[in-house]
């Protein structure tokens, strides 16, 4: 499997802060982004499904602009994405966070849940 890069995020807004958890799903691709409440992710935590971001965001930290708040990297390194049958990613995380193994399960619609493997 090949090793990808990942970044998480914390976004600052008006609204409240969250997570932004964006991985390469291959070399060079968009990041699929979930956003997420809390970091580090603990079991069946909530997340909710985003649009895929530019790979800007892998180095970016700072204003987004049109007042949509600021960005702070809390995490990267390199991950392993495997997409599989019936809304089930597995992500393994390699480097940059202690290295864990996460599966992220859509329960509908833009709702997904994670939970760490051991």
């Amino acid at each position: 499997m090949q090793t990808l890069r990942y970044v998480v995020l914390r976004h600052a807004e008006t609204q409240g802060a969250h997570f932004d958890l964006m991985f390469e799903t291959s070399p060079g691709s968009m990041l699929a982004t979930w956003r997420s409440d809390d970091w580090p992710l603990e079991f069946r935590t909530e997340l909710k499904r985003l649009r895929d971001h530019r790979r800007l965001y892998l180095e970016y930290e700072g204003d987004i602009g049109n007042q949509r708040g600021t960005v702070t990297r809390i995490a990267d390194g390199g991950c392993e994405v495997e997409i599989g049958q019936d809304a089930i990613w597995r992500i393994r995380l390699t480097s940059g966070a202690p290295p864990q193994s996460l599966v992220f399960r859509q329960i509908a619609g833009e709702q997904w849940e994670c939970e760490p493997e051991s």
